[in-house]
């Protein structure tokens, strides 16, 4: 393999489900917004948008709605349902950031998450932690979800295709191994 900075960011990269209070800075979060604007999307099109929450109480209130999905997923299993029902429990981790990557309804998926990874890789280089939140999503469907997106400014007939935890990482993970899963041909 070909060793430079994108592929020792790529390599880097974990999910970080513990993180330090210190908050995002401005300049931070301009340029991993601006580095997700730079993905490649169908016909040049860029139909997405991404709500970046760093107010505390709204942190606090998508993560009651999450646990709330989370908590009625069938087959839960044991250990995410006992993480679930401690009260100090955070679904976003305690990130102190957290962003909203949406879709026009109807729209495809690819775009987004495009623009979501082009985001992960851009806070790693700045030498943050990112978590992608799949339970985000199932929290903001349905009438609370709805409100909630409006409440953020996210465009009519717009919804959540995941989330993204973002802050100062307080755990180095290790790499978990990779199966080649992969075919060259020809």
């Amino acid at each position: 393999m070909i060793w430079n900075e994108v592929t020792k960011t790529i390599a880097h990269r974990r999910s970080i489900r513990k993180y330090s209070p210190r908050p995002v800075t401005a300049e931070e979060l301009e340029t991993i917004l601006e580095c997700g604007l730079m993905a490649p999307t169908g016909s040049n099109n860029q139909r997405w948008f991404t709500a970046a929450v760093t107010d505390p109480a709204l942190l606090e209130e998508v993560g009651v709605l999450q646990k709330k999905a989370m908590l009625a997923m069938p087959g839960l299993p044991a250990s995410k349902l006992e993480n679930l029902k401690k009260p100090d429990f955070s679904p976003t981790f305690g990130a102190p950031l957290l962003l909203i990557v949406c879709k026009p309804d109807g729209g495809h998926d690819i775009d987004a998450c495009l623009l979501g990874e082009n985001m992960v890789l851009a806070a790693e280089s700045l030498g943050l932690g990112t978590c992608v939140l799949g339970s985000v999503t199932m929290a903001l469907h349905g009438e609370a979800g709805k409100a909630f997106l409006k409440k953020l400014g996210v465009p009519e007939g717009h919804s959540c295709v995941y989330g993204i935890a973002v802050g100062a990482p307080a755990e180095e993970p290790a790499p978990t191994p990779r199966e080649k899963k992969y075919a060259v041909i020809g």
